[in-house]
């Protein structure tokens, strides 16, 4: 029974590193796209090619270059995304003769939105040192999510509160070599935080425990019979759900690098990259057991008085839900961008953006415990795959303080349907976006962008397996749908010195 606990215990810890900044993922995997209000407007096309403002250093710190004299930018993106699970089963994984009635597992067999709306705020700046010379600075939330579910529906062993947060800081220097020739390079430092809890079966763990003790032949007359009531036992699976919890944070380093290319004064491209960045989350776990589990202690020992199997249970509950500090190793992607745009006339502009994302370097989630003598890692697959997002927009500065945009973009799904879990239930994303901007004065105005994200339906498809040493078999089985849909909107504000 021991190993069944580290088993809850790698799982739980491991599963940090994949979920967690006050949104909900709102770009493939758990990537946040939403940079800037000007950009939401035309679904982020061209802004690697210099978008409309100092906002798009975030993709290409080369288009700094663009613009002139000193500016700042603050703006916000409130994130409203909804996930909402149905047709649920949920089955504990190995077999049960003569007690069938413990294979299905209690609970809801439908969800509300598990996904939670958050705020994450945008900060720019940048200093024009000469005509050609940028320096600049942001501040930007690129990776988060949040869900949260009831702690009695069919999934709590899969997930029950999933958030993680980070935060870039990134120096900016950008250079115009020639007419047509811009580069510019950023460094990013990144923090990372992140919460996760879930429901362990302990009474399902020490059901299994007994099992193997029994079967041992080592202590022949230990029972779990319950003299109360006659074909029933004592310790059942489901009858001790206890609730472990994860928090830890990290600091990572990369950077970005890109090119501004501009042939004539009406079209320009830009290619930008983002590193892949190795986190590296430090944190504590923390086991609330419930009395459950020290009344059935109890009542084993009134039916086995004195034995030394019970010695055993209490030894290997200890171990396995003893509190204290995990490590786990996460790469998070890297991106590259390519976009343009062209300046039909003064009044139009048409633009467009390629961005790669390399999730398929997302392969296993490893934790490391604090004695790995006693515990070796724990891996965990996950086997995502790169993902590719397309966009169009056209901007329209019909003259006067406004200018309008619209945008369209496709941006496809980072996990297969047989790695899809409760904490990230990511597909194919429809993007249909509109803004505005008013300009009040020369040196200030505002941007606003709506987006709407439909959504392609998911499903999980989880299974618990046969192999009990499995990280997945206590977790059990769980099947269900998902129907999910994101709407965004973002509101800045820019001002020039």
């Amino acid at each position: 029974m021991t190993r069944h606990f580290r088993i809850s215990l790698s799982t739980t810890a491991v599963a940090l590193l994949i979920v967690a900044a006050a949104p909900r993922a709102s770009a493939s995997g758990f990537q946040l796209r939403e940079q800037g209000a000007s950009g939401q407007g035309v679904s982020f096309a061209g802004i690697s090619a210099g978008g409309s403002d100092i906002s798009s250093m975030f993709f290409n710190p080369a288009a700094l270059t663009r613009f002139d004299g000193t500016q700042l930018q603050v703006g916000f993106t409130n994130i409203i995304p909804s996930a909402e699970f149905s047709n649920g089963t949920a089955n504990r994984a190995g077999s049960f003769p003569g007690h069938p009635e413990y294979q299905a597992i209690s609970g809801p067999s439908s969800h509300g939105n598990a996904a939670q709306s958050a705020v994450t705020p945008t900060l720019y700046a940048m200093w024009s040192l000469s005509k050609d010379l940028k320096v600049g600075i942001s501040v930007n939330v690129p990776y988060g999510l949040t869900t949260q579910y009831d702690p009695t529906w069919i999934g709590r062993y899969h997930a029950i509160r999933s958030h993680l947060e980070t935060v870039d800081i990134a120096p900016t220097l950008a250079y115009r070599f020639n007419s047509q020739w811009s580069g510019g390079i950023s460094f990013v430092a990144r923090q990372a935080k992140a919460e996760l809890s879930q429901a362990v079966d302990l009474g399902y763990e020490a059901w299994m425990g007994i099992k193997q003790i029994q079967a041992s032949g080592a202590f022949p007359t230990f029972t779990n019979a319950n003299p109360l009531v006659p074909g029933t036992e004592i310790v059942t699976p489901g009858s001790a759900d206890g609730l472990v919890f994860v928090k830890g944070d990290s600091w990572a380093y990369g950077f970005k690098a890109g090119l501004l290319y501009e042939p004539s004064s009406t079209f320009r491209v830009g290619l930008g990259y983002q590193s892949a960045m190795s986190e590296n989350v430090k944190g504590d776990v923390t086991f609330t057991i419930p009395s459950t589990v020290a009344l059935g202690m109890h009542a084993l020992s009134q039916v086995n008085p004195g034995s030394p199997a019970l010695n055993i249970l209490s030894a290997n509950l200890a171990t396995g839900t003893a509190n204290g500090p995990v490590t786990a190793d996460l790469k998070l992607p890297a991106c590259i961008s390519l976009g343009a745009s062209y300046d039909v006339s003064s009044t139009f502009t048409l633009s467009a953006e390629f961005e790669r994302t390399t999730w398929s370097q997302f392969k296993e989630l490893r934790l490391k415990f604090s004695d790995p003598a006693k515990q070796a890692d724990n891996v965990t697959n996950e086997n995502w795959k790169d993902t590719t997002f397309v966009s169009v927009g056209a901007t329209c500065k019909p003259g006067g303080a406004w200018t309008y945009r619209v945008g369209l973009a496709l941006d496809k799904g980072a996990v297969e349907d047989a790695y899809r879990t409760p904490r990230i239930p990511d597909a194919d994303r429809t993007w249909i976006s509109a803004g505005l901007s008013y300009q009040f004065v020369k040196g200030f105005g505002i941007d606003l962008g709506l987006t709407h994200i439909m959504v392609k339906d998911s499903t999980v498809n989880l299974k618990g397996g046969t192999n009990p040493l499995s990280s997945d078999f206590i977790k059990g089985d769980l099947a269900g749908t998902y129907k999910n849909a994101i709407d965004i909107w973002a509101l800045q504000a820019r001002w020039s010195f």
